[in-house]
């Protein structure tokens, strides 16, 4: 009797980068944080990417930055986002900006200004005006930093072989946006956790 060989769990690989790190307050920008993840599958696959966002991991606070001049950890503004389901008669829509493909090998970056804005320029942190960071914003002058990965998120729930367009547009009808979005245990297959705490850390 032949046995149908299931594919492997895909492996996926996860690179990081600030630019520049060498921030100064006189500058009108933040820097840039910029994840990259690969696929490491002999075959494309399309993710829900709804924990790899860096701007949505940076407001969450689960990355690091450590004050190598107090020896501390920086104290950072956290948002909490709702991520509770509308009331059933209201309509999802499907998040198509969610789902990126992931083509074997192939690298495929998200970028996140590093900061708390990118319609003002970051400021220091001063004495007088005890604030929480985000990214550069509110730290202090003369501090030498470094950004760590944190714990909390790295985690791909939901994806699918193939690329977006196929993966959004099955032959059964087009993918529904309530259960995409909330419906957390009904998935195609198990999730793929990315193993993000060992980026090695960013000095800046």
């Amino acid at each position: 009797m032949e046995t149908t060989e299931q594919p492997s769990q895909p492996s996926i690989s996860a690179e990081w980068s600030l630019d520049p790190t060498t921030h100064s307050f006189s500058s009108d920008t933040s820097p840039t944080l910029a994840l990259s993840l690969t696929n490491h599958a002999n075959r494309t696959i399309t993710i829900y990417n709804e924990y790899l966002i860096p701007s949505k991991v940076l407001a969450e606070g689960h990355f690091v930055i450590f004050d190598h001049t107090t020896n501390k950890a920086v104290d950072q503004l956290k948002t909490r986002f709702c991520d509770f389901p509308p009331p059933s008669k209201i309509h999802v829509p499907l998040r198509e900006h969610m789902f990126h493909t992931l083509y074997p090998g192939r690298p495929v970056s998200f970028t996140a200004i590093f900061g708390r804005s990118s319609k003002s320029p970051p400021r220091p942190r001063l004495e007088e005006q005890q604030r929480q960071a985000r990214g550069v914003d509110g730290l202090e002058i003369g501090h030498e930093y470094s950004l760590r990965p944190g714990e909390g998120w790295g985690y791909i729930r939901w994806w699918a072989y193939g690329e977006k367009d196929e993966v959004i547009n099955p032959p059964s009808g087009k993918l529904d946006g309530r259960e995409i979005a909330y419906k957390r245990t009904k998935t195609p297959h198990p999730g793929i956790r990315v193993n993000v705490e060992a980026l090695p850390e960013i000095r800046f």
